[in-house]
């Protein structure tokens, strides 16, 4: 296989408030959003070929369906320079539900931000490229 793309789609608990989470917390850029009698949504891009897509319910109503579960979102920055300096921005941000990077024996430095959905989203990345 040779996808052109990588897209993860959830549908949020608080469509506002998750799509307000990765564009302006985590800082992704806004690719395009609709908002139809039977649907609303959003994507937002992590760089590369690599997209968030939200769904969300029409205005006045709620989304009744499954939160998502036993998910990981994890992006690989180029260096722990990068990683650290992503989580300072955060912070300064303000971001919750943070988890300050460390260097891990598996061989990645990494933090962990979780989403306004409970979606674990980890960046980082590889200390050594053997591993």
């Amino acid at each position: 296989m040779n996808a052109l793309e990588f897209r993860f789609a959830f549908f949020a608990r608080d469509f506002d408030k998750s799509v307000s989470f990765y564009r302006h917390i985590l800082g992704m850029e806004y690719i395009k959003g609709w908002d139809r009698e039977d649907d609303k949504g959003a994507v937002v891009s992590a760089g590369g070929t690599s997209f968030v897509e939200i769904f969300g319910e029409p205005q006045g109503k709620t989304y009744e369906g499954p939160s998502p579960v036993a998910i990981n979102l994890a992006m690989r920055l180029e260096n722990v320079t990068a990683v650290d300096s992503f989580y300072d921005e955060l912070v300064a941000k303000g971001a919750e539900n943070i988890r300050a990077p460390k260097d891990y024996a598996y061989g990645h430095h990494s933090f962990r931000i979780i989403d306004p959905d409970n979606i674990p989203i980890y960046i980082y990345c590889e200390l050594d490229k053997s591993i």
